[in-house]
């Protein structure tokens, strides 16, 4: 059933939906030897929620799914899956509360087997759930200065007993303001951060600083950034540092921009990077950082998928005035049209039992035609751990550091005005420096055919052929032929 409603503004739409995945596997547990074949039946109830209302908004996808095995019944399991971020206006225009969710498949090393599936058996697999809740004020005062204080809580918790749940504390706080000097402005921030691990000892990390901003010209600004933080991420007493820096934001047309800031902190020099240029019917972006990482990348990440993001912008750019849900109509109609993934991370994280410094480099590359789409991404993290824990279990008991590159393209090709083909290579590697020199590679290449049989009805059906090499009992190749039949109510 779908239902939408809408008064004073207000729209929703709650969509139930059941779908039937059929795996047909030469490996089901992604072996080297012994390989056992299987049919794999994945039944996924779920349920959509999306709407806006006067002070309120919900996007929510859910699924459970339950997996029967023909052959090695006893390891039928169930799934879970959810993605969901609100926001609520508890006072108007000053007292709001954001809250968000996700329950995902996350890798517990980066040597150990990446699964082509979740109808695979994997025992480098782990259901993982994050929850956080948001709570901030934001206003204005003396007409020019504008401040913000959050609070949030969050916590992440795991399936495997070898992988630390955590519970994360944060305060931010921030007043910028303009200056009787137009192209001069300025902000304090100030922020206090605190890690709890089951397994390991506890994080905090404190900051506070200054920064000036000058706008040479419209399109060009440079800012000046001073301050101090104090943490105990490499000791076990808290050492304090000075953070300071410079940052610059660039905006040379409407189609592209430029945005970096490089600070000198207790680890050397951090900085994050962001460009994008625009083009009529194609967007690359490049991003890169490196900072404090408490988590990998698929944890807590509630956005729509990075080919979703760049189909938006390539869209919302090239109809201006269109309203936000006929951009998001348009982009779910390209992504099903041609059989293209929302998401298109190539290099899976693995969680840790302890907070890390990560160099992470993006590039992405996203064009739309009249029948075909191309994507193609590409990332690289370099992963080190902060201090010396004794007692602890995880990748960086192995090694000193942990690399992971991967790439992935996917061609989607709109047959008729119902019908499918896409074609998906990937590559992901991980190696790692230290005594223990490992070094995983899995390759894999997709096939599908996705064709609408009704309004709410879709089949697809595919192939895959896996081949992964190295890391700790990470060899094995697979093939399989998938089939799934969905339909929202």
């Amino acid at each position: 059933m779908s239902v939408a409603l809408e008064a004073h503004a207000e729209s929703w739409r709650i969509t139930p939906s059941i779908a039937v995945n059929e795996t047909l596997t030469n490996n089901l547990f992604l072996t080297s030897t012994n390989r056992t074949s299987d049919l794999v039946t994945g039944i996924t109830p779920g349920i959509s929620i999306e709407g806006q209302g006067a002070r309120t908004s919900l996007r929510l996808n859910y699924g459970l799914t339950q997996n029967l095995y023909a052959r090695e019944s006893s390891q039928n399991n169930r799934q879970n899956s959810l993605n969901a971020v609100g926001t609520l206006e508890a006072i108007e225009d000053w007292f709001f509360i954001d809250a968000s969710g996700t329950i995902s498949q996350q890798l517990i090393s980066a040597f150990g087997q990446t699964s082509p599936s979740d109808a695979n058996i994997n025992n480098n697999q782990t259901e993982t759930a994050y929850y956080s809740i948001s709570p901030y004020i934001r206003g204005r005062f003396l007409s020019s200065t504008e401040y913000l204080l959050r609070y949030t809580a969050s916590t992440t918790s795991a399936d495997s007993s070898v992988v630390s749940d955590t519970t994360t504390s944060q305060w931010l706080g921030r007043i910028n303001g303009n200056t009787r000097w137009g192209p001069l402005s300025w902000s304090l921030d100030a922020s206090s951060n605190s890690v709890q691990y089951d397994i390991g000892r506890d994080r905090n990390d404190t900051r506070y600083g200054l920064t000036l901003s000058y706008r040479l010209t419209p399109q060009f600004q440079f800012s000046l950034i001073a301050g101090r933080e104090t943490n105990n991420l490499v000791s076990l007493e808290d050492e304090t540092h000075s953070d300071s820096g410079y940052g610059i934001v660039w905006t040379p047309s409407p189609r592209t921009k430029l945005d970096a800031r490089m600070t000198r902190r207790f680890f050397g020099n951090g900085y994050q990077l962001s460009f994008s240029h625009r083009m009529p019917r194609s967007l690359v972006s490049y991003t890169a950082s490196r900072d404090v990482s408490y988590q990998p990348v698929g944890v807590g990440n509630t956005g729509q998928g990075s080919n979703y993001d760049a189909f938006y912008a390539i869209i919302a750019a090239s109809n201006p005035g269109l309203a936000p849900d006929a951009i998001r109509a348009q982009v779910n109609q390209v992504l099903q049209g041609r059989g293209v993934p929302a998401d298109g991370t190539v290099v899976n994280g693995a969680l840790t039992n302890r907070p890390t410094l990560q160099k992470l480099q993006q590039l992405s590359y996203a064009l739309l035609g009249a029948r075909n789409t191309l994507t193609f991404s590409a990332t690289e993290s370099q992963q080190q751990s902060l201090g010396v824990v004794s007692g602890l279990t995880d990748d960086y008991s192995l090694a000193n550091e942990v690399t992971q590159r991967g790439f992935g393209i996917i061609w989607g090709h709109q047959l008729t005005g119902r019908s499918s083909l896409s074609l998906s290579l990937n590559e992901q590697r991980s190696l790692a420096k230290g005594t223990n020199r490992l070094d995983t590679k899995t390759q894999g290449a997709y096939l599908f055919f996705t064709t609408q049989l009704s309004p709410k009805t879709q089949a697809n059906i595919g192939a895959r052929h896996v081949i992964s090499d190295g890391g700790i009992n990470a060899d094995y190749t697979e093939s399989a032929l998938t089939g799934v039949l969905s339909h929202s109510f």
